[in-house]
């Protein structure tokens, strides 16, 4: 399956979430990991007339290898990929070093698009829909979970338009994919557009209301 862009991705998604949410959505919402994942889950939210909150979660590069992540962190959690930390036997320096890069990061975006852990005390006993655009190692979608159950949810559906075949589902209450595919290398090798969102593409999705969260 390709998609021709994230708002094509988004609508085909909400679709099956539709089907999937209860009919009275009052305890649901809509989080969507920054970049990419911001404009599924815009699509989402407005197809289903749900709040959005936008999350960032950074990941943790791997030293001298900055493209392999070894971890992903969100607020104050933090997610090891366990079997790549231990291949490559680091240190317990060498992991805060490298979590150290990563909350400069994080700290850089929340900055950046004026996002608070406060923004999400009101998540409380909800069902959130966690969105992104697509699943690589699911690092961060991982850490985004360990910080949404820290906040006490009532329920996470991950959903994504593609990911690996062999992705589990570990902590997750449910996972919607709508394409596994077995040789996944890279997310962009399923849309036929897929650009780098800028900030300002971001701030215009995150300045346009959703509807407002009910208590």
């Amino acid at each position: 399956m390709v998609f021709k862009d994230r708002i094509d991705a988004g609508e085909k998604l909400a679709v099956l979430l539709e089907k999937k949410l209860p009919l009275s959505r009052d305890r649901a919402i809509v989080v969507s990991l920054l970049r990419g994942g911001i404009v599924v889950g815009d699509v989402i939210a407005k197809k289903l007339s749900l709040t959005h909150l936008p999350l960032v979660v950074t990941k943790i590069p791997a030293p001298y290898q900055p493209e392999l992540a070894i971890g992903a962190l969100c607020f104050d959690q933090t997610y090891w990929e366990s079997s790549i930390v231990n291949s490559l036997n680091l240190t317990l320096p060498e992991k805060n070093d490298q979590r150290l890069i990563a909350k400069n990061k994080f700290t850089d975006y929340c900055r950046r698009f004026n996002i608070q852990e406060k923004d999400f005390l009101n998540i409380k006993n909800k069902t959130v829909v966690l969105v992104d655009d697509g699943i690589a190692t699911g690092s961060t979608a991982r850490a985004a979970r360990l910080f949404l159950k820290s906040m006490q949810t009532k329920k996470i559906i991950l959903a994504s338009p593609v990911a690996p075949s062999d992705f589990k589902n570990d902590g997750f209450d449910e996972v919607i994919i709508l394409h596994k595919d077995p040789y996944l290398s890279a997310i962009s090798q399923f849309y036929q557009s897929f650009p780098q969102l800028e900030d300002e593409e971001v701030e215009i999705i995150l300045s346009t209301p959703s509807p407002p969260l009910k208590r």
